[in-house]
């Protein structure tokens, strides 16, 4: 089972999943510059909302520890935080945030980084995002912006260990498998979770 075969599948099974959550009214916002402040803020909790439950969860998994994962590194519910605490949120605020209950299972190595592939591989799209919003909106890199900026320049590193990290527990067509239907479901579920009015 080579590399390149489950970085080829998760790329090709999840492209139309991928495509969808990429359509919402927030993210075509920013790439044509219309979203406000508010409206970026809203998505921010939306991806919060999703995000922070799971996080949870992971953290509980007995398998957690033997996944090589490390959560000061992975963890992104604390830069929405950052965000929106920069944004004007109070703590009291984001404890009450809406969290969304539909979520991906991640009960199993395979589903978990099923699961991380969407929001490790967001982080490369956000450096585009990074980009278009600082542009018009009063945010920058370390204000307001540390969700989508996660990983600034060590984006691409990142991606390579992460991809490193996967593999190894893809070591079957059946952990494939579920890789792919959790990358699917997590895209399908978040898009689904942001549409949500």
């Amino acid at each position: 089972m080579t590399a390149s075969t489950i970085m080829e599948r998760l790329k090709s099974e999840t492209a139309h999943y991928h495509r969808q959550v990429e359509q919402n009214d927030y993210a075509k916002a920013i790439m044509n510059q219309t979203v406000s402040l508010e409206e970026y803020k809203e998505y921010l909790e939306k991806f919060y909302g999703f995000l922070k439950p799971l996080e949870e969860h992971a953290l509980q998994q007995p398998f957690w520890e033997n996944t090589g994962l490390d959560y000061g590194i992975r963890g992104k519910a604390i830069l929405l935080e950052n965000d929106l605490r920069n944004l004007g949120s109070s703590d009291d605020d984001i404890k009450q945030l809406p969290r969304c209950e539909e979520l991906p299972d991640i009960s199993s190595p395979g589903r978990l980084f099923g699961y991380l592939y969407v929001i490790e591989g967001s982080t490369n799209g956000g450096q585009i995002i990074t980009k278009r919003l600082s542009q018009f909106l009063p945010i920058e890199a370390g204000r307001g912006l540390e969700y989508f900026n996660a990983y600034g320049s060590e984006t691409r590193t990142r991606w390579a260990e992460f991809m490193a990290q996967l593999v190894q527990f893809a070591h079957s067509e059946e952990e494939q498998d579920v890789m792919v239907h959790t990358a699917s479901e997590t895209f399908r579920l978040l898009d689904q979770w942001i549409n949500t009015k």
